[in-house]
């Protein structure tokens, strides 16, 4: 017996539950928001410990990663990497003039970066579900790389912008005592 293929009815449900989703949280970035520069490292280092429990906790009954598969892994990390320091670089930093704070404001760029890649995640699900099995794709492997990549973009994204954050507060300690 095959396995049945979702409906379309499921893809037009899940776009509208999403839509407004993203709507928001786009809508959300573009605000300015105040930088926690002490608490900036939580979120990557959660992200990447998540991932790395994951992918590489043995689960019974899953087939462990070829060593070849590790290839694959490294370079979704790197692409993930890349694609976070786009991404923090897009990132408008200021200090607010009342307080010295560092704000943060979210950009085109950044929202675009960030709705490819639910778009990217969701096409593949998609297109992949029915396919894999006919074009021999390892999908527990797509899903590792996935995880690997959306890890590393979040957690250099953070780092990109807590770098950036600090040159500017210690630009402006100096310009304080002027």
């Amino acid at each position: 017996m095959q396995p049945q293929q979702p409906s379309a009815l499921i893809y037009l449900i899940a776009l509208l539950v999403l839509l407004p989703l993203l709507y928001l949280r786009l809508r959300r970035m573009m605000k300015p928001q105040a930088l926690k520069l002490k608490q900036l490292w939580v979120r990557p280092a959660i992200l990447i410990a998540l991932a790395g429990f994951v992918v590489f906790w043995p689960v019974p009954g899953r087939v462990p990663l070829a060593p070849g598969d590790y290839l694959w892994l490294v370079v979704a990390g790197i692409l993930g990497g890349a694609a976070g320091w786009q991404w923090g670089r897009t990132t408008k930093l200021h200090l607010h003039p009342e307080n010295g704070t560092v704000m943060q404001t979210g950009s085109m760029a950044g929202m675009m970066v960030f709705l490819v890649l639910v778009l990217m995640r969701t096409g593949l699900r998609a297109g992949l579900g029915a396919e894999a099995a006919d074009w021999h794709i390892n999908t527990l492997l797509l899903a590792d790389a996935s995880i690997v990549f959306s890890a590393l973009l979040f957690a250099v994204r953070g780092l990109e912008i807590f770098l950036r954050a600090r040159r500017i507060m210690t630009q402006a300690v100096p310009a304080a005592f002027e």
